[in-house]
């Protein structure tokens, strides 16, 4: 790395998150920090930032191990192109999921949520040369999306229910927003959102899909990212729906059910990395099912494991992509004896992986105890799937230590190759296994009172914090994670027997990937009828589709008006004239055998239309209208001089002029009425008003109507200028065309 640009850069993005997650540390003052800045007042989005107990958990997890990742990412992603990039939308990656977790509004917190979804896509996607990794980068955006904009719309009715955007008001309410009747819609699309983010079932098969992602991507992404980021809306939202009956039942069904389907899938794959991401799956369906139960042990339960989770599985993501920098490949079959070239990675998996198996002292055998206790509460069925499925999670920890690492090299195995010279390859999982050792060991208490209780208090609405401590002595939970230990080494032992039964047994259900492509192609088969049957080219037909539409939205909304208002008869001659004149020169346009003729015709009434503004005191309106019709005209004729066939009105058929006649008839009338009822009720002038007064003082105009284009509507009026520039653009670009093609079809001619 000679680039001293390239160097600087990669300090910068491997420090900030280090300066990010000492700002928090120092800026946190319990009960909680806010900074707040209107953004739209208009709209009621706030750019507020709160930082309490909930928050600085996740906000430190993501910063903390987004520093790790990044000097991870440094030494991994050396022999990549763009590495600079990469480090970029990593770095905007983090920052967007900080905004998440912090924000203090629905809508903010919605706009951060997408950004997670926009700069994951561009990190699954970032090897983009590969078919893999650009379908797969579209899956998970094109899943997460589609559930983002389904909480957008919960998010806005949880925001009307409550009258306020801000989310520490929202959680003030609390349950009393139950007996509103958009509680239960509000729910239900929150959830979906969350689901989709979490990969619960069924939408838990993008996830793994995302392995085709760089190593540093699973690592962060699996650990303390993007996947956390519905646990995080479901434990802020905690408050306000955890009381519901419909919140528990879905919650716990949804989490229990992925757990252990995704436990199986785990243990039937072969690449250590995808094990690793179904075993995601399995941690994240335990997060929302503590969350459905909601008990005291439960949140302890869940705020453990989300730290616990996030320490081992970064560190074993790191470690497997060190095994294939070593092999080229993450096969488990493939690889044996690496303890000799990796044995800092071993030591670090053999670490992290006690944890992810729930061995004592480590973290992860904390949490399992909690979230045995919490299960126990709740009756055997939870507590039975849980302990079969961290089982599984147990098996597959064996598997990662024991086959890559202790079996003997034998002459199938891949070749190794000594990569650990570079100390960024084995530092940033061996902090990572100590976090693991060292936070339930020496600093358990300390860690309560920081950020577990703050956390948990955030979450329960009487909170009633459970002390955390690592030996509670022998009681049923202790004998459930030994069950667990026990059951987790005979699934070891007996893999290569189970394995294929497994597969064959599940060999016959529809898979995630395979349903998600059918209803893609099925979208895009629709799309395409769609287009074929309303986007055909021709332009009588877009009008006639357009009128229609418009017609049917007229003839609904006047058919509910009744009585109709009484009609002022009080007519000037003025009136009369130019409405005789202006329903000739519409009988002239209809009937004239000529489109010259049918164009003068329009274009007189185009002109009456001006003398229509300036009797009723419009100047500024008629002077625009009158350079736009003389345009109009001028333009028209000119095409038509240099358009075959353009002298005589082409003819339709009797049924099709009848279809055009009543269709014209019913929106004149419809029209007529619409008129009528507006003009009879007296005309409200605030909004005059407002640009009469403001125009001046506020866009340094007296003419109003270009003050509002220019001013008031300058975003819109910038937006139609740049259309008819695209237009404009797009016509040149077309008929250049044209001339290029007629002067290569056309052969060339001979010399005289």
């Amino acid at each position: 790395m000679h680039n001293p640009t390239l160097k600087l850069w990669l300090a910068f993005c491997a420090l900030l998150p280090l300066g990010i997650f000492l700002l928090i540390s120092a800026s946190y003052k319990p009960p909680e920090s806010l900074l707040y800045w209107p953004w739209i007042p208009s709209l009621g989005i706030d750019f507020s930032l709160r930082l309490d107990g909930l928050s600085v958990l996740f906000a430190s997890l993501i910063s903390g191990v987004g520093f790790l990742v990044q000097l991870y990412a440094i030494a991994y992603m050396k022999p990549y192109k763009g590495r600079g990039a990469f480090h970029l939308y990593l770095t905007l990656f983090m920052l967007a999921m900080l905004g998440l977790v912090l924000a203090d509004n629905l809508l903010l917190l919605f706009v951060f949520w997408e950004l997670t979804t926009l700069t994951s896509y561009l990190l699954i996607g970032f090897n983009h040369e590969q078919e893999k990794s650009r379908k797969n980068a579209l899956q998970a955006m094109l899943v997460t999306g589609s559930g983002g904009l389904a909480m957008l719309a919960g998010l806005i009715i949880l925001g009307e229910m409550a009258g306020t955007y801000s989310l520490s008001a929202i959680i003030t309410q609390g349950a009393s927003l139950s007996q509103h009747p958009w509680f239960t819609p509000s729910l239900l699309l929150i959830l979906l959102g969350a689901f989709t983010k979490s990969a619960q079932f069924p939408f838990h098969f993008w996830l793994p899909g995302a392995m085709a992602a760089p190593t540093p991507v699973s690592a962060y992404l699996h650990s303390s990212t993007m996947v956390k980021a519905g646990v995080y809306l479901l434990a802020r939202l905690l408050p306000v729906y955890g009381d519901s009956t419909l919140w528990f039942t879905l919650l716990c069904s949804a989490g229990a059910f992925t757990a252990l389907w995704c436990a199986l899938q785990a243990y039937r794959q072969t690449d250590l990395k995808l094990m690793l991401a179904f075993s995601t799956n399995v941690i994240l369906g335990q997060l929302v099912m503590l969350i459905g139960i909601g008990s005291s042990y439960a949140i302890t339960a869940a705020l453990l494991l989300i730290a616990a989770h996030s320490f081992y599985k970064a560190g074993l993501f790191m470690v497997v992509g060190n095994i294939d920098k070593a092999t080229g490949t993450r096969e488990y079959h493939e690889l044996a004896g690496l303890r000799a070239v990796l044995a800092i990675s071993f030591t670090a998996a053999l670490v992290t992986a006690a944890s992810k198996a729930g061995l004592p002292p480590s973290f992860g055998f904390l949490s399992k105890e909690y979230l045995y206790k919490a299960g126990l509460e709740f009756g055997w069925l939870l507590s039975g799937t849980m302990l079969l499925a961290n089982a599984i999670m147990v098996a597959l920890a064996l598997l990662i230590v024991i086959k890559p690492f202790l079996r003997p090299h034998h002459a199938k195995a891949a070749p190794m190759k000594a990569v650990e010279h570079n100390q960024l390859l084995w530092l940033p999982p061996i902090v990572l296994a100590l976090l693991s050792i060292i936070v339930p060991l020496a600093l358990l208490n300390w860690y309560q009172g920081l950020v577990i209780d703050p956390a948990a208090e955030v979450m329960l609405s009487t909170p009633q914090v459970k002390t955390v401590k690592l030996w509670e002595g022998l009681n049923l939970p202790l004998l459930l994670s030994a069950l667990t230990l026990l059951l987790g080494i005979l699934l070891y032992v007996g893999y290569p027997r189970l394995k294929p039964r497994l597969d064959q047994l599940m060999s016959g259900l529809p898979s995630g990937p395979a349903v998600y492509q059918y209803l893609l192609d099925a979208v895009v088969k629709l799309a395409n009828w769609q287009t074929r049957l309303l986007q055909h080219g021709q332009l009588t037909q877009y009008s006639l589709q357009f009128f229609l539409v418009l017609l049917a939205f007229l003839s609904t909304v006047l058919w509910q008006i009744h009585p109709l208002p009484p009609i002022d008869w009080d007519l000037k001659y003025y009136d009369i004239f130019l409405a005789v004149f202006l329903v000739i020169a519409a009988v002239v346009v209809v009937k004239a055998r000529t489109l010259l003729l049918a164009v003068a015709a329009l274009g007189t009434i185009g002109f009456l239309t001006t003398l229509v503004f300036l009797v009723y005191s419009a100047p500024d309106v008629a002077k625009t209208q009158l350079l736009v019709e003389t345009l109009l005209v001028v333009f028209i004729a000119i095409v038509l001089r240099h358009l075959s066939a353009a002298n005589t009105v082409p003819r339709h058929s009797a049924v099709r002029r009848l279809v055009h006649a009543c269709v014209a008839a019913g929106i004149g009338i419809s029209i007529t009425l619409a008129l009528w009822i507006i003009t009879a009720e007296p005309m409200n002038q605030a909004i005059s008003e407002f640009y009469a007064q403001t125009s001046v003082s506020g866009g340094k105009g007296r003419n109003i109507v270009n003050v509002i284009l220019v001013d008031f509507r300058a975003f819109d009026t910038l937006g139609e200028a740049v259309v008819v520039v695209i237009a404009a653009l797009a016509t040149i670009a077309i008929l250049a065309g044209k001339r290029i093609n007629q002067m290569v079809s056309e052969p060339p001619k001979e010399p005289r």
